[in-house]
């Protein structure tokens, strides 16, 4: 179990907002925790607001990642 939004993108523990998160799948929680990091970096560095960044998890998280290592 993990977090849908994680809790350095300003989420807590609340029961709607954990899912399960396998570690054997691909993608899964290495892909998704890459991702966590990443957008806390854009969001400290000024290049996304806190709640575009979150919406972009909620939405598609596998899409946010998708865009960011392409991009990388």
């Amino acid at each position: 179990v993990d977090h849908l939004i994680s809790r350095e993108l300003g989420r807590a523990d609340a029961v709607e907002n954990l899912w399960p998160q396998p570690y054997t799948q691909h993608p899964g929680a290495h892909e998704k925790d890459w991702l966590e990091n990443r957008l806390q970096e854009e969001v400290c560095s000024d290049r996304i607001t806190l709640e575009p960044a979150q919406q972009e998890i909620k939405a598609d998280w596998y899409a946010a990642y998708l865009k960011r290592v392409q991009s990388k």
